[in-house]
């Protein structure tokens, strides 16, 4: 099996399944190479495995004669992508670390069956949800700039947060007995 069966590649006129395997065949050790000299050797792969994943999937934007250069800008944001990824954890590893002991330890019952409930009720939203919770609260992002991130206005951030934390608080409610 070759790597054009691998990522499904059809035998389309143009840009198909022989101009895929020649590019990949031209590129892969050489972006490979690039990868490894900035990030570990699994994280390398990944970026290398992405790289082509998006020269498949943007196949026609590919500029004629830039192929490599292109290849290497996409391999580039990638990386950074992961730098930052990286980054992110090591930060949050750290405010887990340093964390005091949370207030409602010495609480009375009802705080503590409020805050005991909360991991769950979040572990049971839909994942979109979630997502827009942790980026304000752990990641500590305003909605400007979680709209940026998805492509969408602050106003429209600041809408589904409110409803978001809404489904949480019913949620807690329920779990926590009112």
């Amino acid at each position: 099996m070759d790597i054009a069966e691998v990522m499904g590649v059809d035998a389309a006129e143009g840009r198909g399944r022989d101009w895929f395997i020649n590019l990949y065949d031209a590129n892969y050790r050489m972006l490979l190479a690039y990868a490894r000299r900035r990030v570990d050797g699994q994280t390398a792969d990944e970026v290398v495995s992405e790289t082509f994943l998006v020269a498949w999937r943007r196949r026609n934007e590919v500029p004629e004669g830039y192929e490599r250069a292109w290849l290497y800008g996409v391999a580039r944001n990638t990386i950074l992508t992961a730098v930052r990824s990286a980054r992110r954890l090591v930060r949050l590893r750290g405010k887990i670390r340093s964390a005091t002991p949370p207030a409602w330890a010495d609480s009375p019952p009802e705080v503590t069956d409020r805050a005991s409930a909360l991991l769950p009720a979040l572990r049971s939203l839909r994942e979109a949800d979630r997502e827009l919770l942790m980026l304000v609260a752990w990641e500590e992002m305003s909605h400007a700039e979680i709209g940026e991130a998805m492509g969408i206005s602050a106003n429209a951030v600041a809408i589904r947060v409110h409803r978001a934390r809404k489904r949480l608080e019913d949620r807690m409610n329920t779990l926590s007995g009112r």
